[in-house]
């Protein structure tokens, strides 16, 4: 493809920096052939985002013709940095997002139940960071529904959140953006998970004090013209349920799938200040094995209703059952075969998050940050 204005110009300016984004590194002759872009334009384009900072050159690689080896180009790691939020119903958890999707944690607050207080924080913690780096963006990952352009949480039921506007409360100098925490770790598993490359359909599910869903379809995250697709964790999985959930709905997917649902029906103290830490200390527990069984069920439940209408050809699992182990992942795996139809799990598998040692939802608000630099590229 040959580009004869400005305007294209920039589509393929962007286009070769996706490309290096999803598939880093790359020499030029990769992204032509990726690309369709003609070996000149590429060198031409390459050398411009190069120059503007975006992108380097890292060393050499092989040899793509006799004497000569291939000079290979990766994103500027630290040429945008963005200030990331995963804003948990008990622990916020915040960090700097590099270009090139990466995290370095850099701490942890208790979530304040008023959205002012909880933002007044955030401007605080970014007004600090800011002495030490250039921040260009601040992502936050929700557990709710987020309207991505008005930058508003429609709804957040574990935080009793509702209609409140990012940007009014926030007040700060730099680009605000904010997602769905499951969308968040779905689009963190596609830009950094190998099984993923060749996947068009895929469902990630979040377990936590809630549980979220993130989609993808066609390749691309699917959030619906109101913003709230994924929600499956409120859907009815008990019609005759008399337990109402935060959403305002009764039998809800989240009642009996969520950490507090194990927490309640394992009946005995646990150690803990909140959900998430005495669901870890259920973990520990010997004589939990059963309640955790059948918790193993109740997710599975719900991911057999999501397998028969969307067909996916891969369920990831993330939040605080990531650790459960090869036998609890098994009883989920054998219960959505027995249930589901035999066609839309020929070809299903079902696994935890890549992301262990910092969360998936955090690493997606970083990806979305990149995203939106790259869209911003002229």
């Amino acid at each position: 493809m040959k580009y004869n204005s400005p305007r294209i110009k920039i589509l393929n300016k962007k286009t070769i920096l996706k490309v290096i984004h999803e598939n880093h590194p790359l020499s030029r002759s990769d992204i032509s052939e990726i690309t369709g872009l003609t070996p000149s334009s590429v060198t031409r384009l390459t050398k411009e985002l190069i120059d503007e900072g975006y992108i380097r050159e890292i060393g050499t690689m092989g040899k793509n013709s006799p004497g000569r080896r291939r000079v290979l180009l990766d994103l500027k790691k630290e040429a945008f940095l963005s200030l990331v939020f995963d804003i948990g119903v008990n622990i916020t958890t915040y960090g700097i997002g590099f270009f090139d999707g990466e995290v370095e944690l850099r701490g942890t607050f208790n979530t304040p139940k008023n959205p002012e207080e909880f933002f007044k924080t955030a401007r605080e913690i970014y007004e600090r960071i800011s002495r030490e780096h250039s921040i260009t963006r601040i992502s936050f990952s929700v557990p709710g529904m987020v309207d991505l352009e008005e930058k508003k949480i429609l709804l957040a039921p574990n935080l009793g959140w509702e209609n409140v506007n990012i940007e009014d409360l926030l007040e700060v100098d730099v680009p605000v953006l904010a997602d769905n925490e499951a969308n968040l770790s779905m689009l963190a598993e596609k830009y950094h998970s190998e099984d993923l490359r060749n996947v068009e359909e895929a469902v990630f599910i979040i377990i936590r004090e809630g549980v979220g869903t993130g989609l993808m379809v066609d390749g691309k995250i699917f959030r619906g013209p109101s913003f709230t697709a994924g929600e499956a964790g409120h859907m009815t999985v008990n019609m005759y349920s008399d337990r109402q959930c935060h959403c305002s709905n009764w039998g809800c997917w989240e009642l009996v799938s969520s950490i507090n649902w194990a927490i309640e029906q394992y009946g005995k103290e646990l150690e803990g200040r909140n959900s998430i830490e005495k669901f870890q200390a259920l973990k520990q527990k010997n004589d939990a094995k059963r309640v955790l069984m059948r918790f193993a069920e109740n997710i599975a439940v719900g991911i057999v209703n999501l397998v028969n209408i969307l067909n996916p050809e891969l369920v990831i699992l993330g939040g605080e059952v990531v650790d459960l182990g090869d036998s609890f992942f098994s009883i989920i795996e054998d219960f959505v075969r027995q249930r589901a139809l035999k066609a839309a799990v020929r070809n299903l598998k079902i696994r935890p998050t890549a992301f262990r040692n910092i969360s998936s939802n955090l690493v997606g608000a970083a990806v979305l940050a990149v995203e939106d630099i790259i869209e911003k590229v002229r």
